[in-house]
């Protein structure tokens, strides 16, 4: 059931799985500046349209599931004005299974906050197009369908120690040798190890390995794949699966929230996500990993933003960058020797898990605290 109502500043749809909230309504505002004026929303198309824009200036929509009060309030999206007129995309109604769409808009990229790292500043105006991005850490599960497909069409050089790809520039994809990975190998099938096995995110993965996933499963679903394997070079046009940029995963982190240190506002703790070796979770044999959904979602319905696992990004990394980054849909540099990760683990400090600090590592690296999570362009 849909039902729409546009007066003056507000609207209210009432969508199933819309903001990763099932059966769930939503009231609309535009909260600055005073004088813009929602007057449309395409619940089929998923557009917001406001009038009585100023071109040049950003537009604070912001959303509450409950009227009762006015601190029910939050931020969920900038509009950034280039005429009077001024339409978005702020919701898919039907987004792929598995992923939740992260609106497109403007956002203050980097710390804010105050007191974070040199490479977090300076603050400055990113802004991203939509997007979709998993709502889980890509779980052991995915991570051996896809590569059981990769071997089975002649894709992977599997060992009992690691998996490589066939084709173009070998890397180690899996470290299937270390005690902590949960996955398998028997000589023809991939497993998956009955502790911290089926359900947690899969551990142990190179950038390389991630990137290569991606295209495995863009392939196995008839999509284009991203990657050049020969070089490791991504085609950010190709509809298939990919890594998402670091600006993409930092305002999917933020949940719409702008200003605040992590997704859910300025502050964590054990209750709100899997960090600084989390009691509940820290028995046994590492990783110390909690199952994929085992927190509250953030503002776009997304699970482990902070903490679990370090995710790995598709940018090189620069810790000068934003001092020269574009404002329009920042790809990070076009070459270097570390890659971006982005959100803390199951063994980070919590300032550590703030939605801008900024980490990396060797392309080729792997370890029980490192993962990943996928991206798709909207449609």
């Amino acid at each position: 059931m849909k039902i729409l109502r546009v007066a003056g500043v507000l609207f209210l749809c009432a969508v199933v799985a819309g903001f990763g909230q099932t059966h769930q309504s939503a009231f609309f505002r535009i909260s600055n500046p005073s004088n813009a004026i929602i007057t449309g929303f395409d619940p089929n198309a998923g557009t917001l349209t406001c009038s009585n824009a100023v071109a040049g200036t950003t537009n604070q929509l912001q959303r509450s599931y409950d009227l009762t009060s006015t601190s029910n309030w939050v931020d969920f999206i900038q509009l950034a004005s280039n005429a009077l007129v001024v339409t978005e995309v702020i919701i898919d109604l039907n987004p792929p299974e598995g992923m939740a769409f992260i609106p497109g808009g403007v956002f203050q990229m980097g710390d804010s906050y105050g007191g974070g790292d040199s490479d977090e500043r300076p603050v400055h105006s990113a802004y991203v197009s939509g997007f979709y991005m998993g709502t889980y850490e890509l779980t052991n599960d995915e991570m051996v369908e896809a590569m059981q497909w990769a071997h089975d069409n002649g894709k992977l050089v599997v060992s009992s120690s690691s998996v490589k790809n066939a084709q173009g520039n070998q890397q180690e994809l899996l470290n299937l040798d270390d005690a902590d990975c949960r996955i398998t190998w028997d000589g023809s099938v991939f497993g998956i190890k009955s502790a911290k096995g089926s359900g947690y995110p899969c551990v142990e993965v190179s950038w390389y390995g991630s990137a290569a996933y991606c295209n495995y499963r863009s392939e196995k679903e008839g999509r284009a794949p991203c990657y050049n394997l020969a070089d490791w070079s991504c085609n950010f046009s190709a509809n298939g699966y990919r890594l998402p940029t670091e600006a993409e995963w930092e305002k999917a982190a933020r949940g719409g929230l702008n200003g605040k240190q992590y997704g859910g506002g300025d502050s964590i703790d054990h209750s709100k996500a899997n960090y600084d070796r989390n009691p509940v979770y820290a028995v046994g044999a590492y990783p110390y990993t909690s199952p994929a959904g085992s927190f509250a979602p953030s503002g776009y319905g997304l699970h482990d933003m902070e903490g679990n696992l370090w995710e790995w990004c598709s940018d090189w990394y620069e810790g000068a960058y934003y001092a020269t980054s574009p404002s329009s849909n920042p790809r990070g540099p076009s070459a270097g020797s570390s890659r971006v990760l982005r959100g803390g683990s199951w063994y980070s400090l919590a300032r550590n898990c703030r939605s801008a600090y900024r980490q990396r590592s060797d392309p080729s690296g792997t370890g029980e605290h490192l993962g990943f999570r996928a991206v798709l362009p909207a449609k």
